[in-house]
């Protein structure tokens, strides 16, 4: 590939790349906290485990983010997922909380994967493309947790989690992932050369110089606030629903998995056949606020389930507030940013959203433990409210502030 000439096939590949990387971490979604919970940990101490990932994701994102911009997104990527297969391994034969903790904290402290690709993307893509080539390679993330978590029930197997064999779903989770990286090594060029040089050259300072910029421009700043918010509660459900599901609802690996693999599907087919046209018929900032209403509807919802029919209804809901809001806050990010910022705008998202998984995950535990099995869903269909507000001061300053590209560009 000469300079300056696009990669061809690259959102396939990115695509397969993607798609076979989550498939291993779909694989562990569903059975994750189990792992704690055979070791002897109470709600609260499993979701702190669980929250670890998160917490070194959001320390290391921003140094990731920097380093694809300056560095190459191919090397980020093949460091993600060399990472990944070590602490899906690691996972697998723990025989402790601290080695399953130890993991947690690699497989988080290596996440560089899905913000890499995004700007990988936006290198590529004109700004009209952007938000449908981003949903397609964010539906490989959708289509990886339709596969993965079914897959992974399927491998653990018994009829209750008590029986239920947790090191066949770690080391195939493992497995993925090294195919991942040598499905990048071999067919995935590198992109930042795309970048004129001067450009390029803005991006550069120091790591914390690039954070503080970024805070400072006031619609990115906003964004950054909505997203945390929904992110918190996004995370309180993402490491509670399993146990709040076998505990009151008695569901096994198999079934938990099925269920995650219908949403995962969802997710998937939404992402690729329609966030494109419906970003460009409706605004990404459209999107976003009827995330945050299915969000909220699907939180409800789980709360008044009786039955696993009534469990899906609110989970397909809420799946729609997935798809929608994920894919379009890093179009409208990367939208904000300038081509040798796009990785670092993109880390420093990746980053907020990690340290808002952190606090969801950590916190959920306690909610769950303390305040009752309903608490954390209902405390996040009413945090949605702020999240509805924010979106709305956002919608404002986007009419605002200067178009991206523009000389003095402050937002």
């Amino acid at each position: 590939m000469t300079a300056g000439q696009k990669p061809r096939f690259a959102i396939p590949i990115l695509f397969a790349v993607v798609f076979i990387d989550l498939v291993g971490f779909g694989i562990l979604a569903p059975l994750t906290p189990f792992y704690a919970e055979r070791l002897g940990a109470r709600p609260e101490l499993i979701t702190l485990i669980i929250a670890a990932h998160p917490l070194a994701q959001s320390l290391a994102m921003p140094l990731w983010g920097t380093l694809s911009d300056r560095r190459g997104r191919r090397p980020v990527l093949l460091a993600s997922m060399l990472g990944h297969a070590g602490a899906y391994l690691l996972l697998g034969f723990a025989d402790s909380l601290w080695l399953l903790l130890a993991a947690r904290i690699l497989s988080g402290a290596t996440s560089a994967n899905l913000s890499t690709a995004y700007a990988y993307v936006a290198d590529i893509t004109s700004p009209e493309e952007r938000a449908g080539a981003m949903g397609r390679v964010a539906s490989a993330f959708g289509l990886g947790f339709a596969v993965g978590p079914a897959f992974g029930g399927l491998l653990a197997g018994g009829d209750t989690m008590a029986e239920a064999n947790l090191v066949r779903p770690a080391v195939a989770a493992a497995l993925f992932s090294f195919a991942a990286f040598v499905a990048i090594y071999i067919y995935l060029p590198e992109t930042r050369h795309l970048a004129p040089g001067p450009a390029r050259a803005a991006g550069g300072g120091s790591l914390f110089a690039d954070i503080s910029r970024i805070a400072r421009r006031p619609v990115v700043s906003r964004m950054l606030m909505m997203a945390t918010v929904v992110l918190v509660f996004m995370a309180v459900r993402e490491s509670i629903f399993p146990l709040w599901a076998n505990h009151e609802h008695h569901l096994n690996a198999r079934t938990l998995g099925g269920m995650l693999a219908w949403t995962g599907t969802l997710i998937a087919l939404v992402q690729f056949f329609g966030i494109g046209f419906l970003a460009r018929r409706f605004g990404e900032l459209n999107l976003v606020k009827g995330a945050i209403i299915c969000l909220m509807l699907g939180w409800l919802g789980l709360v008044a389930a009786w039955n696993v029919p009534s469990l899906l209804l609110a989970m397909t809901i809420g799946s729609f507030g997935t798809a929608f809001f994920q894919t379009s806050m890093q179009s409208l990010l990367s939208k904000r940013a300038g081509m040798a910022e796009r990785g670092t705008v993109l880390g420093v998202y990746q980053s907020s959203s990690a340290m808002a998984r952190f606090v969801g995950q950590a916190g959920a535990g306690t909610l769950y433990g303390q305040l009752g099995a309903s608490a954390p869903f209902l405390l996040g269909s009413m945090a949605m409210v702020p999240a509805f507000a924010l979106a709305l001061q956002v919608g404002r300053r986007l009419k605002e502030a200067p178009l991206p590209g523009e000389a003095g560009r402050r937002d």
